[in-house]
């Protein structure tokens, strides 16, 4: 019988140290990290204009619209009620979600 889990104490000691020299090599380079904060600029701006778009006019209308279909379809018995309870909450994420984030990152770093 051929076991899933090899735990061969050269191995796991092995692993170990491996896990250990890349956890250190990571560390280390937290300053250079930082140091290319102005080489991601652009990808931080695309991701801020895209943000700014689905969050902004274009999906208010889109949501509104969304709301207004459910209700006539869940006012006609046409759609089950699973199906208005999660379009609702993905239009919740969608326009918490920032501060969903932001809240949870608030979380961890204090």
């Amino acid at each position: 019988m051929m076991n899933a889990i090899d735990l061969n104490p050269r191995r796991v000691t092995s692993l170990f140290g491996k896990g250990l020299l890349i956890a250190a090599a990571v560390a280390c380079q937290c300053g250079l990290a930082q140091a290319a904060g102005d080489v991601f600029q652009p990808i931080n701006n695309v991701f801020t204009t895209l943000l700014q778009f689905m969050t902004g006019t274009f999906a208010t209308t889109a949501a509104t619209i969304a709301c207004a279909a459910v209700g006539y379809m869940a006012l006609t018995s046409r759609i089950p009620w699973a199906w208005c309870f999660s379009i609702i909450v993905g239009i919740a994420f969608i326009f918490g979600g920032a501060q969903l984030v932001q809240s949870m990152s608030a979380g961890l770093s204090g």
